[in-house]
């Protein structure tokens, strides 16, 4: 009941907020028209009376009533209504924008790995059309309540027993309130099963997975699976209905014997000369709008149950977000914004919700002004974790993070992020035009042409824009009709330029930024990066990557394994080492020698020492993952192609 009740306030508050003037009026005008519209029984009674006894000006003054009362709720329902449908279409618009807000504002990514939250956005998202008829469900129940409470107001004047009547709805009320709780129960148990039904229609609909979907002959299998799925989510639903089906019916069978006892009192009352036939037809009036207006009663009460259902489930997005320990921004002195130096990690662990076990931690790392750190490790190891944790997209677990010997914990999220850059392994298709898809790296030059070609030239992207029908102006993506679609690698371009519209940020992070270039563009870029002062003299640069050419250039090499670090160093002093970076470099250097994998350790040994002439081509052109891409290396081209990662 609480959580109705404090749907109910936001969706008043929410109308309210949207167009005070039309909520003013839709919320008062709609259920007063009903109870006005009792008048008419009235009408009919004195028009009855009047003819009966003979009495022409009783029989007047009732058709006057009548034609009064039926062309003000008349037309005064045709302005409430054009009210309330705009009203309903700004409430809706309200709630979406905020479901926008209450996804993408907080600072942190956490709730995207909440199975919980997930489940309840889902049937949020599915419901999502709903939050603007919401309003038009409470006005209908309002109006519904007010259409009883005419009645009943009239039926006692008739018969005081005849009062009861409206009171047997209750009962069949209850029964449909009951029955709608249970099919919103059954919809949320089954929400897990309805996103496993979106993502196989997706796969099997989606142009992206076309050709595997057709190369591994998949559409049974697919189908299938979508249908196992339907039946998980829709078996509980149907279940529910049934069950409340019997419920409904009693009250039904309950509100037909009171009604069937009311028209019995009256038709004994005009008999024995108690009532009038006025009141009988009274009431025989009232009684057939109490049924129709109850025949409607179920799919009322389970419309605003629903509705209220979805609202609670907003509410519940709400709390969640407010309990994920998002912190609020707030004002700071210009000389933090401006402060720079090292981020430093100091036993910083992070475990995913649902999990025991970290997926990185504890770490300890300093990372000095002016730098450039390469991040290397198998899949899983937790590098892109770190890139999350040092972005401020997920919240650490355990230890803390500094910049400049401020924790970034108390930091506002808005001040870190725009301090940072970054292009993400699985980065965003902007279909957008591509002056917007380039500029949104930095909102604030999204209108600034010069910026958006420096960036394009900085990332190696301008032969994207410049092969474009349009230019900066086109159109990308497939979603818009005159959209124009890139490549792997051409939307990788976009999305690095995105990332250098940031021209003097604190810190880069690129995880896996080249993954779908070829290996010339991959050197040239991951080059420009690596060397000092590009993004200026106390940018940090941090990058993810499988390839010994950018990684051999880097200031500092970390090696991650299991979520640890297991070493850091230069490239020259890990070789040295002869540990886990040196075993990593030596057997996939072996993969470009006639030496066979069993000697690989003692392989490695020998480029430690620095006997790289006894390999056959130079190692540090060598990709990290095994990936031998290109056969023929010539001189410092890298060969093989990045992989995703972890």
């Amino acid at each position: 009941m609480r959580k109705s009740l404090a749907a109910v306030r936001l969706l008043i508050g929410t109308a309210v907020r949207a167009d005070p003037r039309r909520a003013l009026v839709v919320l008062t005008l709609s259920p007063l028209l009903n109870v006005v519209a009792a008048l008419q029984a009235v009408g009919l009674q004195w028009m009855v009376d009047g003819a009966s006894g003979h009495d022409r000006t009783e029989a007047v003054r009732g058709g006057l009533l009548l034609l009064g009362v039926t062309v003000f709720v008349h037309q005064a329902a045709a302005i409430a209504t054009d009210l309330r449908l705009v009203l309903q279409h700004r409430v809706g618009l309200e709630f979406d924008r905020r479901l926008m807000n209450l996804c993408s504002a907080p600072p942190h990514i956490g709730h995207y790995q909440d199975p919980e939250f997930l489940d309840s956005a889902e049937v949020v998202r599915q419901r999502r059309g709903e939050f603007g008829t919401a309003l038009a469900a409470l006005v209908e129940n309002a109006n519904l309540v007010a259409r009883f409470l005419g009645a009943l107001v009239l039926l006692a004047g008739a018969h005081p027993l005849l009062a009861l009547l409206p009171l047997t709805i209750v009962p069949l009320a209850a029964a449909n309130r009951w029955q709608a709780r249970l099919v919103a129960g059954a919809e949320r148990a089954g929400a897990e099963a309805d996103r496993r039904r979106r993502a196989v229609f997706s796969l099997a609909t989606d142009p992206a997975p076309a050709r595997e979907v057709r190369l591994y002959r998949l559409a049974g299998e697919l189908s299938a699976r979508h249908r196992d799925a339907f039946l998980a989510a829709s078996g509980p639903r149907e279940a529910a209905r049934a069950r409340g089906a019997v419920a409904v019916a009693a009250g039904w069978l309950v509100f037909a014997a009171a009604l069937i006892a009311g028209l019995y009192l009256i038709s004994r009352a005009v008999v024995d000369g108690t009532g009038s036939a006025g009141q009988a037809v009274l009431v025989l009036l009232l009684s057939t709008r109490l049924v129709g207006a109850t025949t409607g009663l179920g799919w009322l009460i389970g419309w605003l149950r629903r509705s209220l259902d979805t609202v609670a489930l907003y509410l519940r997005l709400v709390d969640h977000a407010r309990g994920s320990g998002a912190r609020q921004d707030t004002a700071r002195p210009d000389h933090v914004r401006e402060s720079g130096g090292e981020l430093v990690l100091e036993g910083v662990s992070f475990t995913y919700p649902g999990r025991t076990e970290p997926a990185l931690g504890p770490v300890d790392l300093t990372l000095s002004a002016g730098t450039t750190v390469a991040v290397v490790g198998d899949n899983g190891a937790g590098k892109s974790t770190l890139i999350a944790l040092l972005a401020g997209l997920q919240p650490v677990s355990a230890g803390r993070i500094t910049f400049g010997g401020e924790d970034l914990a108390g930091i506002p999220a808005q001040e870190w992020s725009a301090r940072i850059t970054a292009c993400f392994q699985d980065f965003c298709r902007f279909e957008l035009l591509a002056r917007e898809t380039v500029g949104l790296g930095e909102v604030g030059a999204l209108g600034d042409e010069a910026a958006v070609w420096a960036a394009l030239e900085s990332a190696g992207a301008a032969d994207v824009v410049a092969g474009l029908s349009r230019g900066l102006d086109t159109q990308l993506g497939r979603t818009f009709p005159d959209g124009t679609d890139l490549s792997a690698g051409q939307w990788q371009k976009l999305a690095l330029a995105r990332a250098r519209m940031r021209t003097r940020p604190a810190l880069v992070l690129l995880d896996e930024p080249a993954a779908s270039l070829d290996p010339d563009s991959e050197a040239e870029l991951l080059g420009t990066y690596l060397r000092a002062g590009v993004s200026g003299p106390a940018t940090i640069t941090v990058i993810v990557s499988h390839r010994f050419t950018t990684v051999r250039e880097a200031d500092l090499i970390v090696v991650l394994d299991n979520g640890r670090i297991v070493e850091q160093g230069t490239h020259t002093g890990l070789l040295a080492r002869g540990g886990r970076y040196a075993d990593m470099y030596a057997l996939h250097a072996a993969a470009y020698t006639s030496a066979p994998a069993a000697s690989a350790a003692q392989h490695g040994r020998q480029v430690a020492a620095g006997v790289h002439a006894e390999l056959a081509v130079d190692p540090g052109e060598v990709a990290l993952d095994g990936t031998d891409g290109h056969r023929e290396p010539v001189g410092d081209r890298p060969v093989g192609q990045a992989t995703g990662g972890q």
